[in-house]
């Protein structure tokens, strides 16, 4: 499960966002749950193929990204919602260019001008490390040279601000400090899920994409990311997709579990507690505030903590029928709106 989370939203202006970082979002008020559910559109022009969002960000509710990965075409891996239907957004960006063969999984960003992608390119046979930015106006390959030269694909992003980005990928993690990109080993032949942060440390989960069992906590310590607990996959007793406060770290994985941080940051890991138990799993989450989170995951399946107590969501349309059996993975919110994508049928639900 990959869990792409925001901390902060984007200050709106008119229909745009500034470029400076955004700020924190209203604590006091419980987040948003009665929402009237519509589709939004989608352009599809020629091209076949249908969209499926993975992850996705949004500078405001008429301005929002979303990257598939895992589209069969590369064509299909990169979106854009400008408040009246979702496009391709992938023409005229590295992504067709004949310099291998490249593709976006996790999008994150500050505002309309500072938004960044993150997924992997194959060129001539060799994997490495991908990253995209937009300035506003056009998309650009900077990856770094030493990030190149990682045999990574990279999946998750946790944005803190535009000068702390976190990315998280096959055996490794990335930071983005504001002016420079560094590497992380995390672990040998293991996916990060997940990455989220306290005001004290770094954490992220892995998981074995070659059919193991076995799930892990990392965290960072100092310069070497330290593990600190695992359990078994199907035990749950956490799972892949993390969230921390600065009292808890909470996971996701069939429900949500979580267990007390203690002053240092350290994670009581003898003490693991349930908040509930879902028939199905999360695939993802985003943290608008910690008043306002979202979970989504297979089977139908939507949770909402509005800062005081989680509650199943369920997508209702006139004259049509939410498939049972949809799979959600990719969610954003500014608090107002919501954009959930049910990457088994094609369709984004959008709450308003």
């Amino acid at each position: 499960m990959k869990s792409y989370v925001l901390i902060y939203l984007c200050l709106i202006l008119g229909l745009s966002c500034k470029k400076d970082d955004p700020a924190q979002p209203e604590l006091t008020k419980l987040g948003k749950r009665d929402y009237v559910w519509s589709i939004d559109s989608v352009e599809y022009g020629n091209q076949p193929g249908r969209i499926g969002l993975q992850s996705i960000w949004g500078c405001s509710a008429t301005d929002v990204w979303g990257a598939n990965g895992d589209a069969p075409d590369v064509r299909d891996c990169l979106w854009h919602y400008d408040g009246t239907k979702w496009s391709r957004a992938t023409e005229g960006t590295p992504i067709t260019e004949f310099t291998g063969n490249k593709t976006v999984y996790a999008v994150w960003g500050t505002a309309r001008n500072n938004v960044w992608a993150f997924g992997r390119k194959i060129n001539q046979g060799v994997l490495s490390a991908f990253i995209m930015h937009y300035d506003g106006s056009r998309w650009v390959d900077v990856t770094p040279s030493h990030i190149a030269s990682i045999s990574s694909t990279l999946y998750t992003v946790h944005g803190i601000s535009g000068s702390d980005i976190w990315v998280g990928g096959y055996e490794y993690a990335l930071h983005f400090d504001g002016s420079q990109w560094s590497s992380y080993l995390i672990a040998d032949s293991m996916i990060v899920g997940s990455l989220t942060n306290s005001s004290r440390k770094i954490y992220c989960d892995t998981y074995s994409p070659w059919g193991g069992d076995s799930v892990f906590i990392y965290s960072l310590s100092d310069t070497v990311f330290v593990r600190k607990d695992f359990d078994e996959r199907w035990q749950s007793k956490f799972g892949s997709g993390v969230w921390a406060t600065d009292a808890r770290l909470t996971s996701f994985s069939n429900g949500v579990t979580y267990a007390s941080l203690l002053e240092t940051g350290d994670i009581d890991t003898a003490n693991w507690r349930r908040e509930f138990t879902t028939p199905t799993s999360f695939r993802s989450e985003f943290v608008q505030s910690p008043m306002n989170v979202f979970a989504v995951g297979v089977w139908n399946l939507i949770y909402h903590y509005n800062g005081s107590d989680w509650r199943q969501i369920f997508i209702s349309v006139p004259n049509h029928n939410v498939d049972p059996h949809s799979d959600f993975w990719g969610v954003w919110t500014d608090g107002n709106e919501v954009f959930v994508c049910d990457r088994q049928n094609g369709i984004v639900y959008h709450g308003r």
